[in-house]
């Protein structure tokens, strides 16, 4: 059988985000992907604006976030849901993060 006939685009939930504090799980948000999406681009429009500070050089750090180039690797079936975004572990601080895409 063709790969064309059985496309059936990704649709992801959300992106989850987990912080974990001395062994225990204390924050535990899913923000929906709509939310997401447009977040970011209300965010990469506010990061091209020719406003400076410190917020807008904080923004313009969006204009690099491709999710659309995450979910056609989704597509392809090179990766798969859920799918780990960013990972941060502080040992010193005994804090862990981590940001999913379900």
């Amino acid at each position: 059988m063709d790969n064309q006939q059985n496309y059936r685009p990704v649709k992801p939930k959300g992106i989850r985000i987990q912080v974990t504090e001395n062994g225990a799980l204390t924050t535990n948000v899913l923000i929906p992907y709509f939310a997401v999406k447009m977040g970011l681009h209300f965010g990469q429009m506010a990061g091209n604006s020719r406003k400076k500070g410190k917020a807008a050089d904080e923004l313009e750090l969006l204009k690099d976030i491709d999710i659309e180039a995450v979910l056609d690797l989704l597509n392809k079936g090179e990766l798969s849901l859920p799918c780990l975004l960013a990972e941060v572990n502080e040992p010193d601080k005994n804090e862990h993060v981590t940001i999913t895409l379900e």
